[in-house]
């Protein structure tokens, strides 16, 4: 199976219709409405919060030469309403991850969902080799996850990341569940690499230093280790703040010792 971004590069550009919608890749014209979706409150309620104005500026030059970023257009009115976006899925390799953000004036009127449909369509039927797709939401987000619901995707995982517990939703076809076996095949393959690395990471002198419930450090303990809560349990990292950027150590739900890079091509 070839990687999410080799799959991306060989079927971009593209534009994608529906009735009442154009998905195009994003344009540098479209720096406003980035801005805006990236620091509304609304939008980004259950997204961590508005973004910083780095984050804005560097979101509004990656995306134009984004591979899998499309920009919503109502047809109606030619208007720029939202962004949906397909890209490699951190937390598992092999796995593409679909984002969406629509202007509140678009909110109500099912446009988020043809938008999201539109793609995930797209998605399977010319990029066979891309491999699974997943969206992850919120579950506090039960809007998202019923529009989720609504075109067919299912349910299949739960974890904590951000601070907050999010839903793992995959397209559920009705030939087979190759897409949901996929996912699944893959998360495990994950949990393995993570374990192992788990074993090994405990055995250094950070990891024996640690005691084996992280709750029970003390605040003076934790203001020394790395803040990063990324990988695929949302744990902190358990090793000294000024560490280069290579292995963070955690744990897992069931209590094993986990361990996973900071990058995620690493």
């Amino acid at each position: 199976m070839e990687s999410v971004d080799t799959a991306l590069d060989r079927v971009w550009p593209a534009q994608l219709r529906t009735d009442r919608l154009l998905l195009r890749p994003v344009t540098q014209e479209d720096g406003p409405l980035v801005g805006e979706l990236l620091t509304d409150g609304r939008v980004r309620a259950h997204l961590g919060g508005p973004a910083t104005e780095d984050r804005v500026l560097a979101r509004q030059a990656d995306y134009p030469a984004t591979a899998g970023a499309f920009t919503v257009v109502r047809v109606a009115d030619q208007q720029p309403i939202g962004l949906v976006t397909i890209g490699a899925d951190h937390r598992c390799d092999g796995r593409a991850e679909i984002s969406y953000q629509l202007r509140p004036a678009a909110w109500g009127e099912g446009m988020g969902r043809e938008a999201v449909a539109a793609a995930v369509s797209w998605w399977t039927d010319a990029v066979p080799g891309g491999g699974p797709l997943v969206a992850v939401t919120q579950k506090a987000n039960t809007a998202s996850r019923r529009m989720l619901e609504a075109i067919g995707m299912t349910l299949v995982d739960e974890l904590d990341e951000y601070g907050a517990r999010q839903c793992v939703y995959t397209p559920a076809g009705d030939q087979d569940d190759s897409d949901l076996r996929w996912v699944r095949l893959l998360a495990e393959r994950r949990d393995a690499v993570e374990r192992r690395r788990g074993v090994q990471a405990r055995e250094t002198p950070v990891g024996q230093g640690l005691p084996d419930d992280l709750a029970a450090l003390t605040p003076e303990k934790l203001a020394r280790l790395c803040p990063a809560r990324h990988g695929a349990y949302g744990r902190i990292c358990a090793r000294v703040a000024d560490h280069p950027p290579d292995l963070h150590l955690g744990r897992a739900q069931d209590g094993a010792w986990i361990a996973w890079p900071a990058r995620p091509d690493a």
